[in-house]
């Protein structure tokens, strides 16, 4: 009975941290809302200023060219008056005659051009104003929250030891069953151009928006959920590579550079390092998971590293791996300079290994989805594979890929992105169990 309880006791602080975790991610996810609507009223704002700006500006072009018409034809009055009285006061008869004619011309000729002018409707006064989006008036109305919170309880994985009629009777809660990995699909929703050349990461943040890494020169790109670049972050030089990185959440990301022993926390918005977090060597793999780092070094044993206290550990786990990724506690990790992929726990006990090189050759990326599924990029066997969550089948997703290198999936969205590595395509997918 006390085994149990210490059971429940552990599995509901677990429940605890995740709740906690939960909310940051939700008010992470809020405040990157609201940056986007601020931005995009700002843009709007802006355009709209434009447009005014432009209306002023052609409205007073209009009306000083008027003015300068008018002048003119109150110069040439002028002037035919003054010449009028020359010829009252020194003229003779003929020529008055003579001159009298040619002022007359000049001024029928002048009036013809103001006439010309007041029907072109310059007369009518220019009045410059605006009609508001009525959707902007009503927004006060029409949007009083930000969305509902909702708390819903999902079964959990226990297993309890009741003990009667003095025999131990194993009762176990289990989850609702995994999707099967021959029933998995995917759909594609977007392609685009990254514009990268060396990809070596990716990743789709909470927000629902893209990141990409580039090796050399090193530099993130950053692009909206539909696609599209919105800006490209450039590392210092003294940084030399990117190669890996992970989303922290929706303001930051840590990247690693192969020539340094440290994680660079990086401001998205700014594009600066904000943060740098000592490792005990330079490494080539990287992920993130629940305030913990886990970094695969170019020589020797996984280590773990703090976000908030920086420290450092090697954690149990004998595995020399490229690149990890996490699901719970669980590591799957691609094996140093082999075709082997590996699911094992951070103790270094291993659950099960998959090599098939003819079908899975040269591996990069590695992602997990929400059942435990692990997804691998083939570089060389150009495809995407799914391996099930007890390594023992297996499915390939997508084949014939040209170099597909980085792999994202996103426990939200049910998305997986698929980057390849030099000709800067990217593509989100839709993953189906159908």
């Amino acid at each position: 009975m006390k085994e149990n309880l210490i059971r429940i006791l552990e599995d509901k602080q677990k429940n605890i941290f995740s709740i906690s975790a939960s909310k940051k991610i939700i008010e992470s996810e809020i405040s990157a809302i609201r940056k986007q609507l601020n931005h995009h009223l700002d843009e709007i704002q802006h355009h709209f200023i434009d447009e005014l700006n432009k209306a002023v500006e052609n409205s007073t072009k209009k009306i000083q060219s008027f003015i300068v018409s008018l002048k003119e034809n109150q110069k040439v009055i002028d002037e035919c008056i003054e010449d009028l009285e020359t010829i009252k006061k020194h003229a003779t008869d003929m020529q008055t005659f003579l001159g009298i004619e040619k002022l007359e011309a000049k001024l029928k000729k002048t009036e013809n051009n103001f006439q010309s002018c007041v029907n072109d409707h310059n007369l009518a006064h220019i009045v410059v104003s605006y009609k508001l989006n009525n959707r902007l008036q009503d927004i006060n109305k029409e949007i009083n929250t930000f969305g509902k919170t909702i708390v819903y309880v999902k079964p959990c994985e226990l297993t309890i030891q009741r003990r009667k009629e003095d025999q131990a009777q194993v009762v176990k809660f289990k989850t609702e069953p995994k999707s099967s990995i021959d029933r998995i699909t995917l759909t594609l929703i977007t392609k685009m151009n990254t514009t990268a050349t060396k990809v070596t990461g990716c990743c789709i943040l909470p927000c629902g928006k893209l990141v990409v890494s580039n090796y050399m020169p090193a530099y993130l790109i950053l692009l909206s959920s539909d696609g599209n670049i919105e800006k490209k972050i450039t590392m210092s030089m003294r940084m030399g590579n990117i190669e890996h990185f992970a989303c922290v959440n929706n303001e930051t990301v840590a990247v690693l550079s192969s020539s340094a022993s440290k994680i660079k926390l990086v401001d998205i918005e700014s594009g600066k390092t904000c943060r740098k977090i000592p490792t005990n060597t330079p490494c080539c793999g990287l992920t993130y998971n629940e305030g913990k780092f886990i970094v695969c070094p170019e020589n020797g044993r996984m280590q773990e590293v703090g976000l908030e206290d920086s420290k450092t550990k090697v954690i149990g786990s004998q595995m020399v791996s490229r690149y990890t990724t996490t699901f719970g506690d669980t590591l799957y990790s691609i094996k140093r300079n082999c075709n082997t992929i590996v699911c094992h726990k951070r103790n270094g006990e291993i659950l099960w290994t998959f090599t098939e090189k003819e079908v899975l050759d040269r591996p990069r990326g590695i992602t997990v989805d929400g059942h435990g599924n692990t997804i691998v990029a083939g570089v060389n066997s150009k495809n995407i594979i799914a391996i099930s969550a007890d390594g023992k089948k297996y499915k390939i997703l997508l084949s014939q890929c040209i170099s597909p290198w980085a792999v994202f999936y996103n426990q939200k969205s049910s998305c997986l992105l698929v980057s390849n590595h030099s000709d800067g395509h990217a593509f989100v997918y839709s993953v189906n169990y159908l």
